[in-house]
Parts: structure tokens; C-alpha cells; sequence
């Protein structure tokens, strides 16, 4: 049987063909690209570390993702997430695409807080292309002239934080489309979409005293399996991995926004030592508090 060669491919590989960033494009955590044409998956299997997503202009592209194939065509908004596979993928010669790349931890942070989202993202998961009317597709121009006009502004004290908002807006604006067009969440998923919308409220709220499955599962009064099962269909995420998100997102924040120290901060996030704190970020970001202040 032949091999399937799965290219994968980083944020900071993908970078290289960004037509609006910061003039400090290293350090940026969303990017765009003006055209897609460019980047050439013809005949490759992608699997992109990053969530994009993608507004056709003109033309068209037919491709497989994640086994099922799917056309997008002149008005489409496409979703792709980071680790899925992107193959056979065939563009008309008239293709214009604009696409906005975020990094998957920056996007994290961006959606956390986004409960209401959420029942639509699943649904994007498994259906992941948009369809627009005139209307939504002028919404998404403005919505992406307004990021790109972010993406040009390094000296805004609150560059970044204005990006976060400026993305929002955007989902939400994905999220009123959906609504729209009548695409809701399966009567049978209700009660799964219910326990994740009361884990993430209660995480939100806890995670700083509170890092154990089960502690989160005695406050909803079910099993840490019931739990776990539920909060994985929802978001294909498990319980835990999701408590380490909050977790690794909050010390990042202070390690970017604070002057604070490593023990200050190991203080803060009620941490039972530096050792502790600094193996926990390593497991979970891939390098240590001090790596990361530096990047």
C-alpha cells in the first residue's frame, strides 16, 4: 500500500505568504493573505496547525476534507481547524480567495468566553462551508477590512487586545448568520451542549482554585465520566484538556501583560510551587515561563 505523505504545516510555515501584518510579523498571532491561489495545495495532503478561515471572491475550489468532499464557490466562507486533512484540492483559474489565519492558542483565548458559539462551531466542524447572501458576504468585507486595518496598527498600545475584539465580533456575526438560515443545534446534542455551557461557566469562574475533572463534576452533580463524555462530543476537547487551557492562557497573559515574577505569579494561580508552575506550562506550551516572557 503506498504511503500517504501528510504535510504538516506550522503557523510560522504558513507566515511567509501573509500580505497584511505587523511590521514585528514574528511576534504576530493572526495574519492574512489576500489570495490563496499562492499557496499551492495542488496534489499535496495538508494538514495546517492553524484555524483559517476563507472568503471566496470569485471562481471556485473543490477539495476532500477530512474524507468528504466539498465545493466552494463565489460567496462562501470556508472553515478549516488546525489537524485537519486538506486534500485533492483543484482550483478554477478565475479563484480569488482572501484567507485569515489564526494561531490555535490565540484563537483559544479569542473563543473562550464564547459560549453561545459553540453549538455553530460543532456544526462548522462537520459542515464546514458558509453559503452568503449579498448582505453577509458585505458583512464579512467589513469585518475583514476592519482586522486588516488592526493587523497595520503595531503602535496601538492595545493592538492585541483590540484584534480579540474585532474577532469576536466577527463570530458573533458568523453566529447571527447561522441563526438566519435556521442552522441550530440537534435535539439529541442538548444535553450535551447544556453540561459543556455549565462546565465552561463554572471553569471560567474557578479554574484559578480548581484544576480536577471531578471537582468540576460534583458542582453539576454528575460523574466525571458523564462529564467528560459530553464536554469531548461537544467540542472534541476532554474536560481536562480544556481546564488546561484556562490555565496555560491565564499564566501566558501574565507572563506577556505583568510585570509580575514566576513566583508572583505561581502565587496567583494557587500553584503549590515554581516547579510545579514551570513544569505544568512546559508539558502544555512547549517551553518555560522564562522562554515564553522572551519570545
Amino acid at each position: 500500500m503506498r504511503h500517504r505523505q501528510i504535510n504538516r504545516i506550522s503557523f510560522r510555515m504558513a507566515q511567509r505568504f501573509s500580505s497584511i501584518h505587523s511590521r514585528e510579523q514574528s511576534k504576530d498571532e493572526v495574519f492574512a493573505i489576500e489570495n490563496i491561489q499562492q499557496m499551492n495545495f495542488h496534489d499535496r495532503i495538508i494538514q495546517p496547525q492553524f484555524m483559517t478561515l476563507c472568503h471566496c471572491k470569485s471562481g471556485s475550489v473543490d477539495f476532500v476534507l477530512n474524507g468528504a468532499s466539498h465545493r466552494m464557490v463565489k460567496g462562501d466562507l470556508l472553515f478549516l481547524f488546525a489537524d485537519c486533512i486538506l486534500e485533492k484540492v483543484e482550483c478554477s483559474p478565475d479563484l480569488v480567495a482572501t484567507a485569515l489565519v489564526q494561531d490555535t492558542a490565540f484563537l483559544q483565548e479569542t473563543l473562550m468566553s464564547m459560549l453561545r458559539l459553540w453549538p455553530y462551531l460543532i456544526h462548522l466542524m462537520r459542515q464546514p462551508i458558509l453559503h452568503l447572501t449579498e448582505d453577509a458576504q458585505e458583512r464579512v468585507r467589513l469585518n475583514y477590512e476592519l482586522l486588516s486595518l488592526r493587523l497595520q496598527q503595531p503602535q496601538h498600545t492595545f493592538r492585541r487586545e483590540a484584534l480579540v475584539a474585532s474577532l469576536q465580533a466577527a463570530y458573533f456575526d458568523v453566529c447571527d448568520l447561522f441563526r438566519r438560515q435556521g442552522i441550530g443545534t440537534h435535539p439529541t446534542s442538548i444535553r450535551a451542549f447544556s453540561i459543556f455551557e455549565q462546565f465552561m461557566t463554572v471553569l471560567s469562574r474557578e479554574y484559578v482554585q480548581h484544576r480536577d475533572v471531578s471537582w468540576y463534576a460534583n458542582e453539576l452533580n454528575i460523574t466525571s465520566k458523564y462529564l467528560s463524555e459530553a464536554v469531548k462530543t461537544v467540542s472534541g476537547r476532554t474536560a481536562s484538556s480544556w481546564i488546561s487551557v484556562f490555565v496555560v492562557t491565564e499564566i501566558k497573559s501574565m507572563l506577556r501583560n505583568t510585570d509580575l515574577n514566576i513566583k508572583e505569579i505561581t502565587q496567583e494561580l494557587n500553584f503549590p510551587s515554581q516547579s510545579f508552575l514551570g513544569k505544568y506550562f512546559r508539558k502544555h506550551a512547549g517551553m518555560t515561563p522564562s522562554e515564553y516572557r522572551k519570545v
